[in-house]
Order: C-alpha cells, then sequence, then structure tokens
C-alpha cells in the first residue's frame, strides 16, 4: 500500500511567515478562511508538531531513557488506539513531552510519533489513555516509515501536514509532500527570522511546483493548490 498523500495546508502572509498574531487590521473571521479550505480537501487527518499540539493537549518535560527501547524492528513496538472512525490528529513529540488525559482532540483520535529513546512507563501512559503510538528511529527522524505504518494501520489515503516551518521542512527534505495548499491574507510581515512556511535546516534543494487551482476569496485572501513535480 502507497502511503498517504500529504497536502502541506497553511495560511500566511504576502512574505510566507506565519504568526498570525502580527497580522493587524486582519479581522479574526478572516482565519476562518483556513478551516473552510482544509474541510475542501477532504482528508483523513492532520499533521503537527509538539508546538502546535501543545495548545490543546498538557505538556511536560521530555520522558527519555538512555538508550534505545529493546524492541527489535521499529513496528514490534507499534500501538494502535481505536480510532472509532474518527480522523486522526497525528503529531510528533520526538522526545516523549505531551501528557494527554485521553485520546481526543477536537474530535479526532491522537496518533503520537516518538523516538525510540521516549521511555516504556511514558508510552504506557500513553496507551493506557487510548493514545496511538508509533516509533520513527532513534532520533525520530524516519518520518516515512512511521507515515507509511500509520497508512496501513488506519487505511488512510490523505494526510493534512500543518506544521511549523521546521516540521514542514522535514518532510519537504524526504520528499513526502505531494502537495501544497496556501491560504495567502493580504498582509505583509517583514520582520526577519519570524517563523516561515518551510524552515528546514540543512541543505535542501528548491522543488518547482505545478498549479493546481488558484482562488479569490473574502477578505481579498489569496488560495493556490499546487502539486509538486514528480510527486
Amino acid at each position: 500500500m502507497p502511503r498517504p498523500r500529504i497536502i502541506c495546508h497553511m495560511v500566511a502572509s504576502l512574505d510566507g511567515r506565519l504568526l498570525t498574531e502580527r497580522w493587524n487590521g486582519l479581522p479574526e473571521t478572516a482565519l476562518d478562511l483556513y478551516e473552510e479550505i482544509a474541510d475542501r480537501l477532504d482528508t483523513d487527518g492532520w499533521i503537527v508538531g509538539r508546538t502546535t499540539m501543545a495548545s490543546f493537549v498538557p505538556a511536560a518535560e521530555a520522558h527519555l531513557d538512555s538508550g534505545p527501547q529493546d524492541n527489535g524492528a521499529i513496528t514490534a513496538s507499534d500501538h494502535l488506539g481505536a480510532s472509532r472512525g474518527r480522523s486522526l490528529a497525528i503529531c510528533f513529540d520526538r522526545k516523549g513531552k505531551l501528557m494527554p488525559e485521553t485520546d481526543d482532540v477536537e474530535g479526532s483520535h491522537l496518533v503520537l510519533v516518538l523516538s525510540d529513546h521516549v521511555g516504556k512507563e511514558h508510552v504506557a501512559y500513553l496507551v493506557e489513555r487510548g493514545v496511538s503510538v508509533f516509533f520513527a528511529g532513534p532520533e525520530g527522524n524516519n518520518i516515512a516509515s512511521a507515515i507509511e505504518r500509520i497508512g496501513v494501520a488506519f487505511d488512510v489515503k490523505a494526510l493534512l501536514l500543518e506544521g511549523g516551518g521546521m516540521l514542514n521542512g522535514a518532510f519537504l527534505e524526504q520528499g513526502l509532500i505531494d502537495e501544497t495548499s496556501t491560504l495567502v491574507m493580504p498582509v505583509l510581515d517583514g520582520q526577519s527570522g519570524i517563523p516561515s512556511i518551510y524552515d528546514y535546516q540543512g541543505q535542501l534543494q528548491g522543488r518547482p511546483l505545478e498549479l493546481l487551482g488558484v482562488e479569490t476569496l473574502d477578505y481579498d485572501a489569496v488560495w493556490m493548490h499546487h502539486r509538486i513535480s514528480g510527486g
């Protein structure tokens, strides 16, 4: 089974910055367009990083062991919770900082992707609360394998990637983004150092895009839908 199709769905200023609290003069209701577009893309779930997920569930200090779990093959330690027909809320929490009380996040089933170094006690805590747990290698960077296994386990066909620049950049570097969905708001940030849509910390070649569609929306926002060539 091929891995799920990944659509990087983001809202940004005209210069690609992500901090919406800096967008003075833009009505808050304009950001509702982001969720409306997400609904149109009709995917089986969404992917974020730990910082974003921490706004939905509690977080604490890292729960790491000194060495990787003695699990042999990575797949031997994956733990499947019951999605019960819900969409998936997938989060890359490499150090095991999140402390969810349930497996439900905004009506979606929580799936945490951890590094192999996250301790067994923390994994047991997550499993007891119905959270699905997948492992992504010693440093938590084996994104492709984790996404493929999640796709097989839950029969997932497509997912939204809604990370910060570093997570999005990691997916891009590994060739895991098939399409981009970019909602551009009529604001300029202009400040150096503000997080942007893609912020890979390393060497990365540019990717050519094929335009699938463009629409002008309310509030003078523009939605652009692209396919990554070769994706």
